[in-house]
């Protein structure tokens, strides 16, 4: 059995994550919750944990902090961050720290939670395993893990996220060579790609997260990293239908998305956008929804919300700047799709996750 904290300063989202879930499912039971860092420390201190599960911004002590005494203080605990940041440098960070997966709170629907918690019981058990089996040693050269490592492995994250690679021979090629060379402990790598399948599927509106990842579990040499990578990228050019549309056009497009993500790119309407990529308003679009499985539209909202869930957490800026600064020029409007995304409106959502 599991032995399981959960740490949120907020009352009821902690007490309805708790109760929503369906923890004995996946041999799993809550012995704890915290309502911060220093109260999970001091229960951590009395009581045997397998799993915290923390969110990250809380008063006294927020999750990064603790993650970090944590991960000194109770190395055999497994953690999981629970997040309203989308932003990748949070969720890079919660990697970095130890984190064997991660929750965003706006992702938490019933069937979601349950994927979610069949992911982390299943790294648990294969980690586990591992380490019985010395499975770390699948090393090609061991070495001291360095911070130079650490930055150069985040770098290559970096490279990894746009999904060119799946086109291009030469570049796939290279970043392969690349990561082999960081030689990063096989831990790492798991975490990295957790990481990038979630972010790839957000991308492509896709559904092929749950496949993917149990298939990643199996993943213990080199060898089988490669085969795996090899036969991921042979979905992705799947899906990208290569043979019914010219390399060049499906590299613009996800040119476009790439640009997109930018806080002004988003900004950008969808002629707008077809003009810079040289293509025609309705090829563009028929091929983008083709593509990424969305609208150039809904795409773009989708990244307007996000970048809003961000400013409203992170600033004090009024709403109807976020509004704006998130490209929609009607706050009322922003503020009845924020409402119809989150089920709050803006001032709600800042003033019950700040």
């Amino acid at each position: 059995m599991i032995k399981a904290l959960v740490v949120d300063d907020e009352y009821f989202v902690r007490k309805g994550f708790i109760s929503t879930m369906q923890w004995s499912a996946f041999d799993v039971t809550v012995v704890g919750e915290a309502s911060n860092g220093k109260k999970a420390l001091e229960l951590l201190e009395q009581e045997p944990v397998d799993l915290l599960i923390t969110d990250l911004a809380m008063p006294i002590m927020n999750g990064f902090d603790l993650m970090q005494e944590v991960r000194t203080r109770f190395p055999h605990v497994h953690m999981s961050v629970l997040t309203c940041h989308e932003d990748f440098k949070y969720i890079q960070e919660a990697l970095r720290l130890g984190a064997i997966d991660y929750i965003v709170k706006t992702e938490l629907e019933n069937d979601k939670m349950q994927e979610a918690l069949r992911r982390i019981t299943m790294r648990i058990h294969n980690l586990n395993e591992a380490s019985r089996n010395g499975q770390e040693t699948w090393l090609l050269a061991p070495k001291e893990w360095s911070e130079q490592d650490e930055k150069r492995l985040q770098a290559q994250i970096d490279e990894w996220l746009p999904l060119y690679w799946a086109l291009k021979d030469a570049q796939f090629e290279s970043l392969c060579r690349q990561i082999e060379e960081i030689n990063p402990p096989l831990s790492k790598l798991h975490k990295v790609i957790h990481y990038l399948m979630v972010e790839w599927n957000r991308t492509l509106n896709s559904d092929f997260l749950h496949e993917w990842l149990t298939k990643a579990e199996s993943i213990d040499s080199w060898s089988s990293w490669r085969t795996f990578i090899a036969e991921f990228r042979g979905h992705i050019r799947q899906m990208f239908h290569v043979s019914a549309y010219p390399e060049d056009v499906v590299l613009r497009i996800l040119e476009a998305a790439e640009l997109a993500k930018l806080h002004q790119g988003f900004k950008l309407t969808q002629n707008e956008m077809a003009y810079k990529m040289k293509l025609s308003r309705g090829y563009f679009s028929k091929c983008f929804k083709d593509l990424m499985g969305i609208s150039y539209q809904d795409y773009i909202k989708e990244l307007r919300l996000a970048r809003a869930m961000t400013l409203l957490l992170q600033t004090s800026k009024p709403i109807a700047d976020i509004a704006e600064e998130c490209g929609f020029l009607d706050h009322r409007y922003f503020s009845r799709q924020f409402r119809e995304k989150t089920g709050m409106l803006p001032s709600e959502y800042r003033s019950r996750h700040v």
